[in-house]
């Protein structure tokens, strides 16, 4: 009996076999999640359908949040975390486009137009149909009227041309919410500081993991020290992070202020802080808190 004697290259080839089943295994089971995908959307239609509604909203960034943060918690080895979440977004945003139709809409300052539209495509997809915008304003417009479109914009208080949710806070009354932070992972160092909040047709769901922002339109300037006592005094912990003059009204000045945990609408200490000067109190929406860490394994 002969015994064959293992060369480099064989056992090469054998691992290259090997890397072959696994690639033959991911798409078996990318198929089978397509599978229940399809099956997901088809009763959400029938659900909206019954309610009386013609369509249901797929995108769902608070079961993104928890997708990601679950797959980074049991992460280990040499890919790096962001190729991981890189490739996990392309899935989610591709299996968000079988359920309906979904686009996105970018503002980019005109200084990092290109990061901020790195930024969205980063997250939503190489496919995903996107378009850049000159004006806050056009992005406004655009999800304000196309339930299946998001916007991305500039975070308030982290860039230039980030005065955009100041008309946000004070128009109409819309269904519109901030539900989500880009990017969700940050890393020390990150050469890109871009960084933009998700404005969609859509919940801002309770992660266990969140930041809140209230729009507090006031009669008089405050300083920062009034506004965060005055939230304070209503129960709330929270820190100013921008503030504009505005005319509307008996409303002369609008804050911004971020809460670090999760509101719902029907906080009964949002309706507290609506007295002297506080003229109208809003919930914009949040974002679940992205990851940090001093590198991603690269």
């Amino acid at each position: 009996m002969t015994t064959e004697t293992a060369t480099p290259e064989k056992a090469l080839a054998d691992v290259r076999k090997e890397i072959d089943a696994i690639d033959h295994a991911m798409q078996d089971l990318l198929q089978k999640r397509t599978e229940l995908v399809v099956e997901v959307a088809e009763a959400k239609a029938r659900a909206a359908s019954a309610a009386g509604k013609g369509s249901f909203v797929a995108f769902r960034p608070g079961r993104e949040a928890e997708v990601i943060r679950r797959l980074a918690e049991r992460h280990e080895g040499a890919l790096p975390l962001r190729v991981l979440i890189r490739l996990w977004r392309e899935i989610m945003s591709a299996m968000t486009r079988i359920q309906g139709p979904f686009r996105v809409d970018v503002f980019g300052p005109k200084d990092d137009a290109l990061d901020f539209w790195d930024l969205a495509r980063n997250y939503y997809g190489s496919t995903t149909p996107m378009e850049l915008h000159g004006n806050a304003r056009d992005v406004l417009r655009r999800v304000g009227h196309d339930r299946s479109a998001i916007g991305i914009l500039p975070q308030p208080g982290a860039a230039a041309d980030d005065d955009w949710w100041v008309g946000f806070a004070t128009g109409g009354v819309s269904d519109m919410k901030i539900v989500a932070r880009l990017p969700f992972v940050d890393v020390a160092g990150d050469a890109n500081g871009a960084r933009a909040l998700v404005l969609a047709h859509s919940s801002f769901e309770n992660t266990g993991d969140d930041t809140s922002l209230l729009a507090l339109s006031t009669a008089e300037s405050l300083s920062d020290a009034r506004v965060v006592a005055l939230v304070k005094d209503a129960g709330i912990e929270g820190r100013r992070i921008a503030g504009a003059r505005i005319d509307n009204g008996a409303a002369k000045h609008v804050y911004l202020v971020s809460v670090p945990h999760h509101l719902a609408e029907d906080d009964a200490r949002l309706a507290a802080l609506i007295a002297d000067p506080v003229v109208e109190v809003r919930l914009l929406g949040g974002y679940a808190n992205p990851l940090s860490r001093e590198n991603d394994g690269e």
